[in-house]
């Protein structure tokens, strides 16, 4: 498979996703919160501030395919190993670890308000878990591109 190949893969990828995200936290996350509004009446004045919370998850996520994105653009160029690829692994891991406090904040909220049940503590969990996975592997790919990115500025200086 060819680089431009590799690439529109990974593009056509992410775009699936950005649309997915954007039925989830356009259509379901509302959803989801009006349902829940009207199933458990004590807890309808968390309505609104559960549609922004998802929707400022929604901006951490699309601030994350816009960084893989930038990435994908530059392997379609035959540039994997680059300075810039580097940069934006780096704040892919930054979003990825403020997205988890983010998730953390919402779990202190929840319990402030004693809202949250044995349930959604476990998928909020799992969701931190898995971003502080994300912004580790970002980081650890960032630092392995940058040295690849080095060792190939040397060759260049080399020949």
């Amino acid at each position: 498979m060819s680089q431009k190949q590799v690439a529109g893969w990974l593009k056509g990828i992410t775009l699936s996703i950005a649309g997915m995200g954007l039925l989830f936290f356009g259509l379901v996350v509302p959803y989801l919160a009006w349902d829940m509004a009207v199933t458990y009446p004590d807890y309808a004045a968390l309505r609104i501030p559960g549609i922004l919370y998802g929707w400022g998850i929604a901006v951490f996520c699309y601030a994350i395919l816009y960084q893989f994105w930038k990435v994908c653009v530059q392997i379609g160029r035959d540039n994997s190993f680059s300075g810039e690829n580097a940069r934006s692994f780096v704040v892919i891991s930054r979003l990825a670890f403020v997205l988890a406090v983010v998730w953390f904040a919402g779990i202190l909220f929840l319990v402030a308000k004693r809202a949250l049940g044995p349930a959604f503590l476990i998928f909020m969990i799992l969701l931190i878990f898995i971003n502080v996975v994300i912004a580790v592997l970002a980081a650890a790919l960032s630092h392995l591109i940058y040295k690849s990115y080095e060792m190939k500025q040397d060759a260049e200086l080399t020949i």
